[in-house]
């Protein structure tokens, strides 16, 4: 019988499109803290963005595609994008046309803020980001198990006595 295989694991199939996957990273390089690209880390936040994506049900990963397609298009009609695409926006264009789009209000701000608010959530999800602002859960998850094993532990051990009594024969 042979070993295990040295080759590494297939990747996933993307779930972002070459042309959602530009607008996202464009869209990132905007929303997202200047780490973002001091660091190098566009490509770790897509695949976040995509882990996420990977989580929704088929109809809300359409919708959030259709909405970065739509955030892309749409900035073909702001004055100073001169008919160009959101993806190719300089800077500033760009940070106008978002800042344009909130400031507006409506279903286009509800919208921003929503893909924002994900995709700035992915770049937080990153571990040297969270290193970097000090964020580290583990003491607090550890001191919570414990109060609550200290505060509920008796009712636990007896409902899971009670379970195994019951799946014995």
């Amino acid at each position: 019988m042979a070993g295990p295989s040295s080759a590494p694991a297939p990747r996933p199939e993307p779930l972002l499109s070459a042309r959602v996957r530009r607008v996202t990273c464009r869209f990132a390089e905007v929303v997202c803290p200047p780490g973002l690209r001091a660091h190098h880390r566009t490509d770790r936040v897509l695949a976040e963005f995509e882990l996420v994506l990977g989580a929704l049900a088929p109809g809300a990963r359409k919708a959030m595609t259709a909405a970065m397609i739509a955030l892309d298009q749409g900035a073909r009609l702001y004055p100073r994008a001169r008919g160009r695409r959101f993806a190719r926006l300089d800077d500033q264009a760009a940070e106008a046309y978002i800042r344009a789009l909130l400031a507006r209000g409506g279903v286009a701000a509800l919208l921003v803020q929503r893909l924002r608010g994900l995709v700035v959530m992915c770049y937080y999800e990153l571990s040297p980001v969270q290193r970097e602002i000090g964020y580290d859960p583990a003491p607090y998850i550890a001191a919570v198990s414990r109060r609550r094993l200290d505060t509920y532990g008796p009712e636990i051990e007896a409902a899971e006595s009670a379970i195994t009594a019951e799946q014995k024969p």
